[in-house]
């Protein structure tokens, strides 16, 4: 199977669809007082090349499966038009953010950064869950702005968020699935998409994580997905893999970098 195309990621859908694990959005998992004993929280961050998650979205309201679409708000990803359709289709629009990252550490810029782009989502969309977008080439954790009690009460008392996908998920009994780097391995060219979890599965190719969802998978699962990684066009799919494999070495050598000055 080649991994990364369309036809592959219908078919980890179909495989969790015949486990009877039911997929819920962010903010509907988020409420629930008591959490369910089996569910998919599918979600997907918006870096770059919106329309892709346009054809991923349709794709998944085809398969009567409704997921969270986490957009970043600079110009090349904000597109309300897709945004709106992506909402429309029934799915959840949360906000990618990377306030502290664009203030370069300043805590009280980043918060006010992270506000005025709140605001610009709630024009369009309903948005009240949010998960940090790592930036991997500045040395700035964006979820350290939630850190602070203060803040984080700021962040659901006064902005009305329901939740950060990353911090406010007990994520000890879930298995965490993502592409980041182009591979289904946690440990390889992944600097800050990362969760504390007891569950810990890698997989060196895409036919292993098909067969472990279609046969005995752990039961709670978040599932994270890069839209932008995704095609069935031979040419992009290429130049996609090169930009993938170019960027999992920059990250490599800043990681190496970064673990010298400690």
């Amino acid at each position: 199977m080649r991994d990364f195309t369309f036809q592959a990621y219908k078919k980890y859908l179909e495989a969790i669809k015949l486990q009877n694990i039911p997929f819920y959005q962010f903010r509907d998992f988020l409420s629930f007082k008591e959490k369910p004993a089996e569910f998919c929280l599918l979600r997907h961050d918006v870096d770059r090349k919106p329309g892709k998650a346009l054809k991923m979205a349709i794709a998944e309201a085809e398969m009567e499966i409704k997921t969270t679409y986490y957009f970043r708000a600079k110009k090349h990803t904000f597109k309300k038009d897709i945004i709106q359709r992506i909402e429309n289709l029934g799915h959840e629009i949360g906000y990618h953010y990377e306030s502290l990252s664009d203030s370069n550490g300043n805590i009280k810029d980043a918060i006010a950064d992270f506000e005025k782009n709140l605001a610009k989502f709630r024009k369009i969309s309903e948005t009240d869950t949010c998960a940090m977008h790592g930036r991997p080439f500045k040395p700035y954790d964006n979820r350290d702005i939630w850190r602070n009690k203060t803040n984080h009460d700021r962040l659901t008392d006064v902005l009305k968020i329901k939740g950060e996908a990353y911090l406010d998920i007990d994520y000890t009994d879930i298995l965490y699935i993502n592409d980041t780097g182009r591979n289904w391995s946690n440990k390889k060219a992944n600097m800050r998409d990362k969760v504390t979890s007891e569950v810990s599965i890698d997989f060196k190719t895409g036919s292993e994580l098909l067969k472990y969802l279609s046969e005995t998978p752990h039961k709670k699962i978040c599932f994270q997905i890069h839209p932008e990684r995704w095609s069935d066009n031979y040419l992009e799919y290429f130049i996609v893999l090169l930009t993938d494999t170019a960027i999992n070495a920059v990250k490599a050598i800043i990681s190496l970098m970064r673990k010298q000055k400690t």
